[in-house]
């Protein structure tokens, strides 16, 4: 079942960048031979006469076929024949659909689960299962003193604990209605030499306002955005080792997971999958997106190519990503065989 879900959340983002190219392609009236949705055999096929529309076996993404992109190809407003900032949109609009389907995905979540918002009571909303205090302290106590130190807000409690080296601490709690002293062994937490109840305050939950959702929306895809960059660059500097570095079959694994952690996760997941492979694909390597738009840029400030050169540089950047995709999988098989 994981399996199934893993493709489908991936053919989603694949298809969503593919109609992205389709669709840009068609506002600039290049011609398009055929729109697939999935991958391999067909198995239902509609020709307008211009364009097969199909749909394949292989639930996996999709692609379009723009006629024209061949050196040699002399097709009527095929796409080698348009002008440079016509292909450098039809080049991006993929990318950006990516990026399109994974800020809506944030927006929408965001709105309909609302935020979290921290009660500046000091009543205990949980206690931490791994903390000493989860006999002693219950959801709903309110926390009067702290070692004879009153406690006015939920700050409080934080200021009475500093620098105590005490293994226990007597607590004034009010609880249904009566007040009584327990005295609550605290957890140490050696990284930062410390030692706290492990109690988390009472939150509620807000709806966002509009402007407030579009603008923390942002954010988050900011975020995510920065985080996945910086990923790339640990990557290309050598900081992540080669084992582990993930494929096709890891992703599998991961989204998998994420699938037994319930609808919401396993959206932010698609997000942020939707992101990384904009992301991916905006890179200037050869036979990526980013490579293709980099010669149209060329192109656009004055330094031409010649296009067999460019499409040869393409092909070995293919074979070369092909061979990338296969270290990854043995990778990924490997990593689960251990």
């Amino acid at each position: 079942m994981s399996i199934l879900i893993a493709l489908l959340v991936l053919g989603v983002i694949i298809m969503i960048h593919e109609l992205g190219h389709f669709v840009a392609a068609r506002i600039c009236k290049m011609p398009i031979s055929e729109f697939a949705i999935g991958m391999g055999p067909e198995i239902y096929s509609y020709y307008t006469g211009k364009t097969l529309y199909s749909i394949r076996a292989i639930p996996i993404g999709g692609f379009v076929n723009i006629d024209g992109m061949e050196v040699e190809s002399k097709v009527r407003n095929g796409f080698n024949s348009k002008p440079a900032y016509e292909r450098f949109f039809v080049l991006f609009a993929g990318v950006f659909m990516n990026f399109i389907l994974a800020f809506t995905i944030i927006f929408g979540s965001l709105m309909i689960n609302g935020k979290a918002v921290q009660s500046t009571k000091p009543v205990v909303g949980e206690t931490l299962q791994e903390a000493k205090a989860y006999k002693y302290l219950k959801p709903g106590d309110k926390i009067e003193k702290l070692n004879d130190i009153s406690i006015e807000k939920w700050d409080d409690i934080g200021k009475a604990l500093k620098g105590n080296k005490s293994k226990e601490i007597p607590v004034v709690i009010e609880r249904k209605g009566e007040e009584m002293t327990l005295d609550v062994p605290l957890t140490l937490v050696p990284q930062r030499e410390e030692r706290i109840l492990g109690i988390i305050p009472e939150f509620t939950v807000e709806k966002y306002g509009l402007v407030d959702g579009i603008t923390t929306s942002f954010k988050t895809f900011g975020n995510v955005f920065v985080d996945t960059v910086k990923g790339l660059k640990m990557l290309v500097t050598g900081k992540v080792k080669a084992d582990e570095i993930s494929g096709p079959v890891g992703i599998v694994k991961i989204v998998g997971q994420a699938s037994r952690g319930g609808g919401l996760v396993l959206l932010w997941l698609t997000a942020i999958l939707s992101i990384n492979v904009g992301i991916f694909n905006l890179l200037p390597f050869p036979a990526l997106d980013g490579g293709r738009i980099l010669f149209v840029i060329l192109e656009m400030v004055g330094i031409k190519v010649n296009k067999k050169l460019e499409e040869k540089v393409h092909m070995a950047g293919m074979f070369i990503l092909f061979a990338l995709i296969i270290f990854a999988t043995a990778n990924d098989v490997f990593n689960l065989t251990k």
